[in-house]
């Protein structure tokens, strides 16, 4: 028992020391996310369907940084973010079927960010991309069209009331219901040009206000 008293100051001393390193270690985790979102979003920007991107830079296991900055949603949106772009340009190294399966991919991440992201920002983002979808994707006759019309129309609708300060939500709503004949009109690549995609340029910055 005596041994143990004389050893307590030590311990403590130690205990301390390693606590004290772990803090650095998650200071020094903190500010490599922070330049690591920085550096990806400009080779994201300048360059859309770029693989590696947002990797984590953690030291420690587990990642506690992350966790910290509350970068699960801001991640997974750029994540999302980069699929909808190789999902609508493709490549020379993407099959038909694999631009398919991949709009499918796009299109689930998107919905669950749409649905259950943290933020009112992000959850508008993500509706805003899926409206773009919707309304680039070929359709084969009038009924469909309408149908693809319609559903764009919701994914907007619901990206403007998530976040009412969307500019460019409320312009794609506004684009879309002034089709008011359908019929004349063809949804396609050139449909991007009049619908924005929701921030897509650039995925911003740390802790979900990218």
């Amino acid at each position: 028992m005596t041994r143990l008293r004389r050893a307590a100051p030590l311990l403590v001393a130690i205990f301390l020391l390693g606590l004290a390193a772990v803090f650095a270690l998650l200071a020094t985790d903190v500010r490599a996310w922070q330049g690591r979102l920085r550096s990806d979003d400009v080779r994201f920007t300048a360059s859309h369907p770029v693989h590696g991107l947002w990797g984590s830079p953690a030291i420690l296991p587990g990642d506690p940084a992350s966790l910290l900055l509350g970068l699960s949603d801001p991640l997974a949106y750029r994540h999302a973010l980069q699929l909808f772009w190789v999902s609508q340009i493709g490549g020379s190294h993407h099959s038909a079927q694999n631009i398919s399966e991949l709009r499918v991919t796009t299109e689930d991440d998107l919905q669950a960010l749409a649905n259950h992201a943290r933020t009112g920002a992000e959850r508008s983002r993500a509706a805003v991309l899926l409206g773009v979808m919707t309304i680039t994707t070929p359709t084969a006759d009038n009924a469909t069209q309408v149908q693809t019309l319609n559903r764009a129309v919701q994914y907007f609708t619901q990206a403007v009331e998530a976040d009412p300060t969307n500019y460019t939500a409320k312009i794609d709503l506004e684009l879309t219901l002034r089709l008011e004949r359908p019929a004349k009109v063809r949804f396609g690549p050139d449909s991007r040009g009049g619908v924005g995609t929701g921030g897509s340029h650039g995925a911003g910055v740390v802790g979900g206000g990218y």
